[in-house]
């Protein structure tokens, strides 16, 4: 164990539980939560799916092939509605399915949210995943999307990704296993002996000799594709992830809310001690992820929040900033954040509060 780990695991047990979460591989999304998990701190059904926590799901057997869909989770309840995004929806910091964001909301406005959510997906695979179950979300009047962060994220971040299909985590990995699968032994021969002195990324399966060598003597034939617009390319993705939305709210006759997540680095707070501990921990660490998160600087997050104000108002959609709500003063010192980017039980209290108050 790390001093990072030791520091947050004494300060939040429950992250030990969030760090094992095992991820499968899906298609289309990518990849997808361990379906039928148990646990004190998060319960999944039988698609990967948290539960909430209301007393109805607390009784059913997991081990029975049980979903979030089952009626007799929310018989009690007026109506139905999703609240879709990554891992701020799915409740990471949460102490119990009791209280994440969706179940404080399910108990407050006697409408069951369903839990719609994958850690570290992107706005595009949100919209995937929410399509994936829309059969069982057909009767729904609401959506919230409470989501931002992690396009916002990748798109700085990422030095590589495709702009039209748009980044998303772990797409290194997926690239060179799939390449690694369908070599043969002379191009594997090949990558073993050639790729310490190549710093461009090469597909090993398809790769021509000629290629290979103005490779070698950095001739690169290939160009990266044109990433220096990033704002360009993120106006672009918020607008089509939007157009799809819009097609949803339509087509289904819903209504969409959209909520930016919030995150400590744009959230003008006095921190707690807990948050400036596990702050100081993170910033000295190895985990670039996290280090990085506190990079995004307030344009970025204004350039953005600006982007999203304007598609929100094109496409009908209410738009919320959960950031200007915790960066209240009234919260300072409060602690409400476990990392930059995900909750503690009173921060998911502090976010549902202001959903319901603001776009409910």
């Amino acid at each position: 164990m790390n001093k990072f780990q030791s520091v947050r695991y004494k300060l939040a047990p429950q992250m030990r539980e969030y760090d094992k979460l095992v991820n499968i591989w899906k298609p289309f999304v990518m990849f997808f939560n361990q379906p039928n998990f148990k646990s004190q701190v998060y319960n999944l059904d039988k698609f990967g799916l948290r539960f909430n926590g209301l007393s109805n799901s607390k009784n059913l057997d997991i081990e029975k092939n049980n979903s979030i869909f089952n009626e007799k989770i929310f018989s009690n309840c007026k109506e139905t509605a999703a609240l879709v995004g990554a891992s701020t929806v799915f409740g990471t910091g949460a102490s119990s399915d009791e209280f994440t964001i969706p179940s404080i909301l399910s108990k407050k406005t006697n409408t069951h949210f369903f839990n719609i959510s994958c850690s570290a997906f992107s706005g595009f695979q949100e919209i995937i995943l929410f399509q994936s179950f829309i059969n069982f979300l057909k009767n729904i009047k609401k959506v919230v999307l409470l989501s931002g962060l992690n396009d916002l994220f990748l798109i700085n971040y990422l030095s590589t990704f495709d702009p039209v299909f748009g980044p998303h985590y772990f797409g290194h990995e997926y690239v060179k296993g799939m390449i690694q699968n369908t070599l043969n032994w002379k191009r594997n021969l090949a990558k073993v002996i050639f790729e310490p002195f190549i710093k461009h990324e090469v597909y090993w399966n398809s790769v021509t000799k000629k290629q290979l060598l103005n490779f070698l003597l950095k001739k690169n034939e290939f160009k990266n594709p044109d990433l220096s617009n990033k704002k360009e390319i993120l106006k672009n993705l918020v607008k089509k992830n939007f157009q799809l939305w819009s097609n949803i709210q339509k087509g289904m006759g819903i209504k969409v809310i959209y909520a930016l997540q919030p995150f400590a680095t744009c959230c003008e707070k006095k921190f707690s001690d807990e948050e400036k501990e596990i702050f100081s921990i993170v910033d000295a660490s190895a985990y670039k992820t996290y280090q990085t998160i506190q990079l995004i600087d307030k344009k970025a997050y204004m350039d953005y929040k600006n982007i999203l104000q304007e598609n929100c108002s094109y496409y009908n959609f209410d738009f919320v900033d959960c950031n200007d709500h915790l960066g209240n003063n009234n919260f300072d010192k409060q602690w409400l954040f476990v990392d930059r980017s995900h909750l503690t039980d009173l921060g998911n209290k502090h976010v549902a509060e202001f959903i319901f108050s603001k776009a409910l």
